[in-house]
């Protein structure tokens, strides 16, 4: 049995933090029908680079799922949707605060069709704010939250974080709600704050000394020889996390500067000296070099790898970083392992638009010709 085999959900959202969030679910077994949009679908599914004419992206966060397609403005739509309603656990959307109650479908509306309910709403800022009714996307989320702001050298950010943060706080809420559901419950999940939530260090930095973080300001921002990344002489870099007096001694010798042992604090001068001599050290050689040589010594010192390096990686291989979920295509996996495991079945690909809307049509106590009736009006895909 897998962890949720007995939970259907309902996605009504589209791109990263809703998809991410019942991903999550549906590795753990839940059954995630994914209500899109006819004839357009999940906005994910054009996600660049494509291969084959599918995105990967949209691939790994819609694997598991099941797709109907769905005109939520028809009448007839609205009623495709509240009888996959009353047969589901939890309905998730992540629409602008009060477009799901324009709809029909708002948490009051949906707990009279269903009284057991738990109802999650993912937006910018929750629901309260105005703010959510704003358009916006992960670079938005990130600067709001202050992830962006700390360096003056600020740059486009490699990870969504914020579409996963509240991803992940969504599929938490869920499950909470899920363990001790014995009424409707609504949870809302607001992006940007599910950002700055994780900001354990930076914002307690702020809260302590009232000054805004800043790279060589602290521990964390740089400020340590002992704590920081360094450049070798092959372009590349390490990182260096020898914050515990053992490993930084083991660091030092094997670098043959043994002398640097007793310098791991002093002056910001003093600081900024160790930081150089280091400096001079790690340009001595070439990146795998020092992770072949200092990576067994109990050093805290990594190389810094590239997106490829890590996902061809033997730690990734034996992992199992990638999992197949269809012949000739493979998705990013999750990185927790269970036993018994958390999804008894196997992995499946993301499905295409509609691919699933006859079945579920049938499911539902639709008739062939109702549901050609439908096809032909629009209504479902």
């Amino acid at each position: 049995m897998g962890f949720l085999d007995a939970i259907r959900i309902i996605d009504a959202t589209r791109l990263l933090p809703g998809g991410f969030c019942t991903m999550l679910l549906s590795d753990m077994g839940a059954e995630v029908v994914k209500v899109e949009q006819p004839g357009i679908g999940d906005y994910m599914r054009a996600t660049p680079p494509t291969k084959d004419g599918r995105s990967p992206a949209h691939a790994t966060v819609n694997r598991n799922k099941l797709s109907i397609g769905i005109d939520l403005k028809s009448k007839e739509g609205k009623e495709v949707l509240r009888r996959l309603l009353r047969g589901a656990d939890v309905f998730i959307e992540g629409f602008r605060p009060g477009v799901m109650s324009k709809l029909g479908f708002s948490f009051d509306q949906v707990r009279k069709v269903n009284p057991g309910i738990v109802y999650c709403s993912i937006s910018a800022y929750g629901q309260r704010s105005k703010l959510s009714s704003m358009p916006g996307h992960d670079i938005n989320f990130q600067s709001m939250a202050g992830t962006l702001g700390y360096s003056p050298s600020t740059e486009v950010p490699l990870l969504q974080l914020g579409d996963m943060a509240s991803g992940m706080y969504a599929a938490l809420g869920i499950l909470g709600a899920l363990a001790g559901r014995k009424r409707p419950v609504y949870i809302d999940v607001p992006i940007v704050g599910s950002l700055l939530s994780l900001m354990v260090i930076p914002a307690s930095a702020y809260i302590a000394t009232g000054r805004p973080p800043a790279r060589g300001q602290s521990l964390i921002f740089g400020s340590t020889p002992y704590y920081n990344l360094y450049q070798t002489s092959d372009g590349k870099h390490v990182a260096v996390a020898a914050i515990e007096e053992p490993f930084w001694r083991n660091l030092v010798i094997a670098l043959g500067a043994p002398e640097l042992e007793d310098k791991r604090f002093g002056t910001p001068k003093e600081r900024r000296e160790v930081t150089k001599r280091l400096r001079e050290i790690f340009a001595t050689r070439a990146r795998d070099e020092w992770g072949a040589l200092l990576m067994s010594r109990d050093t805290c010192v990594t190389p810094v790898l590239t997106v490829e390096e890590a996902l061809t990686s033997d730690w990734a291989d034996r992992a199992s970083a990638l999992v197949k979920v269809a012949k000739g295509e493979k998705a990013l996996n999750g990185p927790l392992v269970s036993r018994p495991r958390m999804r008894r079945r196997p992995f499946s690909r993301a499905p295409s638009l509609g691919e699933d809307t006859e079945e579920l049509m049938t499911k539902l106590g639709y008739s062939r010709s109702a549901i050609s009736k439908l096809k032909g009006n629009g209504t479902i895909q």
